[in-house]
């Protein structure tokens, strides 16, 4: 769900005692582009909030808006809360690093093929997956000087080419060449499922870290640059 900023609600209709938008600005879930949405009247309502649709003029599909009413003090100059259904504007990492600008393709390849296996329970694969996920990211900061190092090695010079803290810096740690998890990722040993449990949890904080939010804020600066730079 992403929220709909109340700047971007173009006019209201009252609804009962409280205004709810009837003309909204906003990018189209489907198509992406931003476009004027009229929301249809035929609510489907519950004691929290009211749930409707609008087709994009561009697209023609259809996006789901829910309204949430409950608390809302309208004497206090407040409306009620907007939403859209934006699948891609889910927290989780592989519905927003596709639309990001200067991720690795192969990154993404990697990291949906590993979240494929592990929901397939495949242990193994799951270990190879994250292997190439991590050796991925590396090589995109690292560039020529990743060739022929360890990971463990790579993720130590790393914070030499991006500012990173030090929960990443203790990476290194985890992937030392005599530890339990690098003998996992090259499957020396037996990785269980609530291992690669934890290591699809791992992925997905080091990619959020390190490409969903600064990404984030590219695209968002590239718009505000748009919008007010000739």
């Amino acid at each position: 769900m992403r929220r709909i900023n109340p700047g971007s609600v173009n006019s209201y209709i009252r609804y009962g005692n409280i205004k709810i938008p009837k003309s909204i600005q906003s990018e189209c879930p489907q198509c992406r582009q931003t476009t004027e949405f009229m929301v249809n009247t035929n609510f489907q309502n519950s004691k929290n909030g009211l749930v409707t649709e609008s087709s994009c003029p561009t697209c023609k599909k259809s996006a789901v808006f829910v309204i949430m009413t409950k608390d809302v003090l309208d004497e206090q100059g407040e409306h009620a809360d907007t939403y859209i259904y934006d699948i891609q504007a889910s927290k989780h990492p592989i519905n927003q690093i596709e639309c990001l600008p200067n991720i690795p393709k192969d990154l993404v390849r990697a990291y949906r093929s590993a979240l494929n296996v592990h929901q397939s329970r495949e242990n193994s694969a799951t270990a190879v997956m994250s292997k190439r996920v991590i050796e991925s990211i590396l090589k995109h900061f690292l560039k020529e000087k990743s060739k022929g190092q360890p990971l463990a090695q790579q993720l130590e010079i790393l914070p030499n080419h991006v500012d990173l803290t030090k929960p990443i810096q203790s990476l290194g740690q985890l992937l030392a060449t005599d530890g339990s998890l690098h003998k996992m990722l090259e499957l020396e040993s037996e990785m269980d499922y609530e291992t690669t449990s934890l290591l699809m949890d791992l992925l997905e904080n080091i990619i959020e870290y390190l490409f969903v939010l600064p990404g984030k804020i590219e695209v968002t600066h590239n718009k505000i640059a748009k919008k007010f730079i000739p």
